[in-house]
């Protein structure tokens, strides 16, 4: 049986992507068990491999694209670098597309260098959708602890309520559920959707986005047979443990979700992009510039996400 084939994208050249790139295509237990190949300048992780004193891989792991004469600059926000992790990511889609891989695992950017080099996105999951022209996307966040996905994503908080309308919701929640049933194989999942006020507006006294936006919204689903329930206070909700009667929680924004999710997954979590014609995975943190070129960085995440983009690609 061939082993799957996985193709991970550099990240920004100036933070830890190349860094984890090295690390991972130096792990002999993880290439024993999967075919993985990385799409970045060759200057790029030569430097690397030179400043970190880590083994180059060889050639055949390494899908080399344009440098744009780039000077590495560890740790700073680079028009050129943003450039390059968006090209990576154009590329491994295309590749992916054309079933030339069977998943993409993506490094982290940094969504300002990525905006500097003419990507005019929030971030991969916008990107990506655009890329493949798909309808409809969200960002799942998968751990053994905790499945979650955020209903709004890189938006300011003020603009939640907004965005928040009854379809946004329903499409979201009907991608979880579908994404649960076909790639996690769980028959009917189990869903909580969490308030977007404290106390799930307290009547009415902190808020009415509940009894307008989310609860017509789930008692439909519900009438529909999707075992979809809530709206549930999401510090009780954590607080309590109630979470582990779910089998995935959908947040009503970025932080909502992304907090509990961090503290619980333990650095072993991944982001899974739902709704895409291929497999996208990628670690859940981000170019980290503040440990970058110091040979200090947490493969682990990564290592989740490759294993997860390998396990979802053969279903």
């Amino acid at each position: 049986m061939s082993k799957p084939k996985i193709v991970l994208t550099c990240g920004d050249p100036n933070g830890i992507g190349p860094e984890i790139a090295l690390k991972i295509l130096n792990n002999s237990s993880l290439n024993s068990l999967y075919e993985l190949k990385i799409i970045i300048p060759e200057s790029v992780i030569q430097h690397y491999s030179n400043t970190l004193k880590i083994k180059m891989p060889s050639r055949e792991s390494i899908i080399n694209i344009p440098d744009l004469n780039i000077r590495v600059k560890v740790g700073k926000t680079d028009k050129k670098a943003g450039r390059i992790s968006g090209d990576a990511v154009h590329i491994g889609t295309e590749l992916c597309l054309r079933n030339v891989f069977d998943a993409l695992v993506t490094l982290p950017i940094s969504k300002k260098s990525f905006n500097l080099g003419g990507f005019e996105f929030p971030g991969h999951t916008e990107y990506l959708k655009a890329i493949t022209g798909s309808a409809k996307t969200i960002m799942i966040m998968y751990s053994e602890s905790l499945i979650i996905t955020p209903v709004t994503i890189h938006i300011p908080l003020k603009r939640v309520s907004i965005e928040l309308e009854k379809s946004v919701l329903r499409n979201n929640l009907l991608l979880l559920h579908n994404t649960l049933v076909n790639y996690f194989k769980i028959p009917v999942p189990r869903i909580a959707v969490l308030s977007i006020n404290p106390h799930s507006g307290d009547g009415g006294l902190l808020g009415y986005e509940e009894k307008t936006k989310l609860e017509p919204v789930i008692k439909d689903m519900a009438r529909k047979g999707y075992n979809v329930s809530g709206p549930f206070p999401a510090d009780g909700f954590f607080g309590s443990g109630a979470y582990k009667n779910f089998d995935a929680v959908a947040g009503a924004y970025h932080d909502q979700a992304l907090i509990p999710f961090k503290l619980l997954s333990k650095g072993s979590g991944v982001n899974l992009t739902a709704g895409l014609p291929i497999i996208r995975t990628s670690p859940t943190h981000g170019t980290a510039f503040d440990i970058a070129g110091k040979n200090i960085a947490n493969t682990e995440s990564t290592i989740s996400a490759i294993k997860l983009a390998a396990k979802l690609s053969v279903k």
